[in-house]
């Protein structure tokens, strides 16, 4: 009887072995990929996630499912992606925001922007504009901080949120032309553009592929750019340096892991990704048209940026001010 359940043990250790064997050398992916997005649905950064996941899905043979983790100047997204497991499945939409100005903006964080994180893929630039409601009595940049200094705290610059983008250009361009404008925060830039339209706000900083067409129709104007250079759709749009505003930095947006992802998968995830992020299809029919650039940089390349970007992103925040606490 022994003989036949040492027999019967055998068998079974040798399935099982097989069976662990066989799972092992599944293919990646073999199952759906999550990806983490800081952004409510239906903002400019939540569109390019989901054209994005679309191609790269195509090219991988699985789908990549959006998550919408909004709130918190990204930390809730971010503590989550941190948190996920190590694997290939889990993803982490990156942006400035999250891993090079809230290091230096939050005394504590639920995350550790360089520890947590091993970076996949720079994916875009973003084009910025700074648009006012066609109800603004002022039509350029100048207007803008005439009236600041004439009304202190008279004009409403809208947000997606304490910490966000919009609000450190309003922070740096109100330190530095020495006036008082007033923050309106909301939960994120699908909320501004109407604010702007009704006439409740009167300023916010976007992505110019979101309002492009508001602009062109009157319904916004376009008082500056936070592009190195002009941009073509708006050529008699002076940048922020040219008046004198500039910040040094560019928002971008590209994709995260949790640290122990395993690289042979980081660089899998790269390849696909810079392969789709210059698709002539994704270029001309979505990006082009948001005034996205396209990168696609290697992972070293995409980690030295970052490096770099958090670095220019402390000198930013110093002369803002802007302190926050995870609870805000």
């Amino acid at each position: 009887m022994g003989k036949v359940h040492s027999f019967l043990l055998r068998v079974f250790v040798s399935i099982a072995a097989m069976w662990v064997g066989a799972c092992l050398a599944q293919p990646y992916p073999n199952k759906p990929i999550h990806l983490i997005v800081q952004y409510p649905a239906g903002g400019a950064i939540d569109v390019l996630a989901r054209n994005v996941a679309q191609k790269a899905s195509a090219a991988l043979g699985q789908a990549i499912v959006v998550e919408n983790k909004p709130g918190a100047s990204g930390l809730i997204a971010f503590e989550a992606c941190a948190k996920s497991p190590a694997d290939g499945y889990h993803l982490c939409l990156a942006t400035g925001e999250g891993l090079s100005f809230n290091p230096f903006m939050f005394a504590k964080l639920p995350y550790d922007p360089s520890a947590d994180f091993v970076p996949v893929i720079d994916l875009v630039r973003i084009s910025g504009v700074i648009v006012a409601s066609a109800q603004t009595p002022f039509d350029t940049m100048t207007g803008l901080l005439e009236q600041a200094k004439r009304k202190p705290a008279s004009i409403n610059w809208a947000s997606f949120g304490t910490g966000s983008n919009p609000h450190i250009y309003l922070n740096w361009i109100a330190n530095k032309a020495k006036v008082d404008i007033t923050h309106v925060p909301y939960k994120g830039s699908a909320q501004t553009i109407p604010a702007l339209l009704s006439g409740e706000s009167d300023v916010t900083y976007v992505a110019l592929g979101f309002v492009l067409p508001l602009l062109k129709s009157g319904k916004l104007k376009a008082l500056a750019v936070t592009t190195p250079k002009r941009l073509p759709q708006l050529p008699n749009t002076p940048t922020l340096a040219e008046l004198g505003l500039d910040t040094g930095t560019q928002n971008w947006v590209g994709i995260v892991a949790p640290v122990q992802t395993p690289m042979a998968i980081v660089n899998r995830l790269n390849a696909v990704f810079a392969k789709e992020i210059k698709d002539p299809a994704l270029v001309d029919g979505f990006l082009s048209l948001q005034a996205f650039d396209p990168v696609g940089s290697s992972q070293e390349e995409s980690a030295a940026f970052i490096k770099a970007d958090r670095s220019t992103a402390q000198r930013v925040v110093q002369l803002t001010g802007i302190k926050l606490d995870a609870n805000h």
